[in-house]
């Protein structure tokens, strides 16, 4: 029984080795070189070591060197350590990396420095539930906001580390209700949390790469580039027919204010929620006949054939309503918006004139504090000039 499963054991061990290896090249390839940062940096420090730990593993029982094998076997239990302060630091909160390094240090002295088996059993089941105690951490901190658990990349990582908790638990616990006896049961427990870790970092990766893409607008761009493209075709051609009726136009550019901040605090999932809400609200206040569209997130333009005091009232009511915008509970700060108001009276009937000084006019107004609209005139004209004559 013991020489079945300590075959399995170097079996897994291979398929340890190429699991990590393609996740660490997944993480420093794709998640850090496209989007570099701290939890990006402690997410390749989590696979990095990861590798280099299964790798010693399986090299120590192959060359049946004992002390390497279970050296590695302790610094392996340091990743799930720092796959918690990477995604800490992805939410805003302190990720406290150091405490990685030391749970992979201190578990590589302590296994490798024992040589009773019955010992090495408990201290192993010990330095196992340690790890196992900062998956449990990891669900914690998603649990305690609305904006994380909507995010599904990262669901199978949580419901693997619930049972990883669970399992280091019950492992821990088992050592004290059942002795170890120094033979199968430790053999059993490794080829348990052997599958385990397959499952663990196969689910780690696809929230780390994936979350990563997401909050970087790789795939995105396209389908808002298209959603774009529509509305300034189907705007330019009204625009054109207008110009040639009595009937007047305007274009309302509204941004968020302190979208990066809101965004970096709440997480990209809630800022992209709240984008669509902003859209959601535009489209209710506005005209039915309006046309809204959305260069990027965050960001609207509406078109719409309405006078000016007209106007004026959909500017007060938009920025009112725009104030109550809820995303369960998930954002850091009240919203607000700013818009720039570029009536085709004064400027034409150019679509992308008409949008480009109605961008300035709500950076104005951002300037100013935001929540409020500017309306296009002499003044940011001048100023569109000036920084257009600048070397």
């Amino acid at each position: 029984m013991t020489d079945l499963i300590a075959g399995l054991g170097v079996d897994l061990g291979i398929a340890q080795a190429v699991i990590t290896t393609l996740a660490t090249m997944l993480a420093i390839g794709v998640a850090f070189l496209l989007r570099p940062g701290p939890p990006t940096l402690y997410w390749s420090f989590a696979f990095t070591l990861a590798m280099l730990a299964t790798f010693g593993v399986v090299a120590g029982q192959i060359t049946d060197m004992e002390g390497l094998r279970r050296a590695s076997l302790g610094a392996l239990l340091g990743a799930p350590a720092f796959l918690w302060s990477g995604f800490r630091a992805a939410w805003g909160l302190r990720p406290y990396v150091w405490v990685g390094a030391v749970v992979a240090g201190a578990c590589a002295v302590v296994l490798a420095s024992i040589d009773d088996l019955a010992w090495f059993t408990m201290a192993y089941r010990t330095a196992f539930f340690a790890a196992s105690v900062f998956a449990g951490l990891f669900v914690l901190d998603w649990a305690r906001s609305a904006s994380r658990r909507s995010d599904r990349l990262v669901l199978p990582l949580v419901i693997v580390s619930i049972a990883f908790f669970v399992m280091g638990l019950a492992t821990f616990v088992a050592g004290f209700v059942y002795p170890p006896s120094g033979g199968d049961d430790f053999m059993l427990l490794r080829l348990v949390s052997s599958v385990g870790m397959l499952v663990y970092v196969a689910c780690a990766v696809v929230a780390v790469v994936g979350t990563t893409a997401r909050d970087s607008g790789l795939g995105r761009p396209a389908a808002v580039s298209t959603g774009w493209h529509q509305f300034e075709r189907i705007a330019g051609e009204r625009l054109l027919r207008a110009e040639r009726t009595p009937e007047q136009w305007a274009v309302v550019y509204l941004g968020l204010d302190d979208a990066p901040d809101i965004r970096q605090t709440a997480g990209a999932a809630a800022f992209a929620r709240l984008s669509e809400r902003l859209q959601e609200e535009v489209r209710a206040a506005f005209p039915a006949e309006s046309d809204v569209g959305s260069p990027a997130p965050g960001d609207v333009v509406v078109l719409v054939p309405r006078p000016d005091a007209a106007v004026r009232d959909l500017l007060r009511t938009i920025l009112d309503r725009i104030t109550r915008l809820d995303v369960h509970g998930a954002l850091p700060i009240r919203p607000t918006a700013s818009a720039g108001w570029a009536p085709a009276s004064v400027l034409g009937y150019d679509l992308d004139t008409l949008v480009y000084t109605g961008r300035e006019a709500a950076r104005v107004a951002s300037e100013k504090g935001g929540d409020r609209w500017e309306r296009v005139g002499s003044a940011i004209v001048e100023r569109l000039i000036s920084r257009s004559e600048l070397p």
